[in-house]
């Protein structure tokens, strides 16, 4: 059967009283992070190595791991190109109806609370609002890498380490976590790499210093001779400088043990269901009331779960879920690619991860309480085998289904992630909604939390990514 990430319940709101914004130069502070997924994790250890008393609060149980372990493990520092364009509303019919589309939707009750997210989605597609997104994207995904380099030193590990024994398989403990070959990104046709030609440039405009190729049929070959010719009919960009992770499980507990090594504590299989904002802090209500935690700040970085802590305070965000899939191989398939593989016709990326390959992707619409649809398993599986040469293909042999995955991914109709204090509770700060992007994302997120936390000016310009941007003053 399926893994899936459960669904929070809707609770509801619980009264709130408005905060003056905490005073600069603070003192060391009592902060809860609420979300053990990268972006989470990362903001603890780095609010930890700021000399804060740090609480991680993670659902899940047996380790802060979150929906993160489930990604294709890229570093997208390219990824400023994102789905909203205009005309896309024209193509929905076709992509809900084509068999190998990336985005399907499953009939539940939960779209038609999705109407005022459409709305909003349909907004950002206009031309100026594209590109606005692409350059406020593109102003952290160019500070991304780097930022990480605090995380690594807090938690006393670096992605180009060996796993050790973070790893899941025994036989991948001497390999880094890191695979760093370049990321190819596959066009099928001279006409889809034509098409492409505007994403490169925004790419080019809005992340400086990254680096990307054309290449043809034939140089993408030679890099992965397993893929079939009609994968890169069009040729592909190849990103020099792109890597992904072996195990991104691997790396999440790296960092949680380095986090409890430092003094922070793990609260783990516990559900942050409501806060509660007073004077001079935050009461955090644990698993429906069982219980609950004071902290003097609290950060909300718990994905597609954050929207209910955002009501609960009295504020409003069209933060809302796009389901995804992954599928494995058994161990020793990896070998078939040396680097990640991406096929942006059907939504997805193949990644030779140290316990077999995995296709990760596509796009799903439909909520978090819904079940999986196993067909969106057998679409990645096919898709997979299909970019593959005949003799590749049948050496891969099927998927093992045990291992079949959903999760999901926090989405905001601009594509931007929600960084900034809370318009209600000052003492609250918001980090979540960074959609395909959370692992790329989490370094560059939790030193921005850091700097508010620490009283500090925030490196990045954060209006574009403000929790109240979808207010009615903000649109009007």
């Amino acid at each position: 059967s399926l893994r899936f990430e459960s669904s929070w319940e809707s609770r509801p709101s619980l009264s709130f009283v408005s905060l003056s914004r905490p005073p600069t130069h603070m003192r060391t502070q009592r902060v809860a992070v609420v979300g053990g997924g990268f972006v989470g994790l990362s903001t603890a250890l780095l609010l930890r190595r700021a000399g804060h008393a740090v609480t991680l609060i993670e659902a899940g149980a047996g380790g802060a791991l979150g929906a993160s372990q489930g990604n294709a493990g890229t570093f997208a520092a390219y990824a400023c190109v994102h789905i909203n364009r205009p005309g896309l509303f024209w193509d929905v019919p076709r992509l809900l109806t084509s068999r190998t589309s990336p985005l399907s939707v499953v009939p539940t009750p939960h779209l038609l609370r999705m109407l005022p997210w459409f709305a909003h989605f349909l907004r950002n597609c206009r031309p100026e609002r594209v590109e606005a997104s692409s350059v406020a994207l593109g102003s952290i995904l160019a500070r991304a890498e780097a930022a990480y380099n605090g995380v690594w030193e807090a938690a006393g590990v670096h992605v180009d380490d060996t796993m050790g024994r973070f790893a899941g398989p025994s036989s991948a403990a001497a390999l880094p976590y890191a695979a760093r070959h370049g990321y190819l990104l596959l066009q099928k046709t001279q006409d889809m790499m034509n098409a492409s030609q505007s994403a490169a440039a925004t790419r080019r405009q809005c992340v400086p210093g990254l680096r990307m190729q054309a290449l043809t049929t034939a140089e993408v070959l030679e890099l992965e001779p397993n893929l079939s010719p009609q994968a890169a009919g069009g040729g592909s960009w190849f990103f020099p400088d792109g890597w992904f992770l072996r195990e991104p499980g691997a790396l999440l507990r790296a960092l949680s043990s380095g986090f409890e090594a430092a003094g922070g504590e793990i609260r783990c299989s516990t559900r942050a269901t409501a806060l509660q904002p007073n004077h001079d802090s935050v009461t955090i209500e644990l698993d429906g009331g069982l219980d609950s935690l004071v902290a003097d700040q609290v950060v909300v970085a718990c994905g597609a779960h954050s929207a209910v802590l955002a009501r609960s305070v009295g504020d409003w965000v069209p933060l809302d879920t796009e389901r995804g899939y992954h599928v494995e191989w058994k161990q020793g398939s990896e070998a078939v690619f040396t680097r990640a593989v991406c096929d942006p016709s059907q939504g997805y990326i193949s990644s030779p991860m140290s316990g077999g390959l995995r296709s990760a992707g596509l796009v799903e619409l439909g909520g978090t309480h819904a079940g999986p649809t196993p067909a969106r398993c057998d679409q990645l599986e096919e898709a997979t085998l299909g970019m593959m040469n005949p003799h590749a293909a049948a050496a891969l042999g099927p998927r093992v289904k045990t291992a079949d995955w959903l999760g999901f991914r926090p989405t905001m109709p601009d594509a931007l992630p929600v960084i900034g204090r809370s318009p209600r509770a000052s003492r609250v700060i918001y980090a979540f909604g960074h959609q395909h992007v959370g692992w790329t994302l989490g370094g560059i997120t939790g030193q921005l939390v850091t700097e508010l936390i620490d009283g500090r000016k925030p490196s990045v310009d954060l209006q574009p990514f403000r929790p109240d941007r979808f207010s009615l003053g903000a649109l009007l």
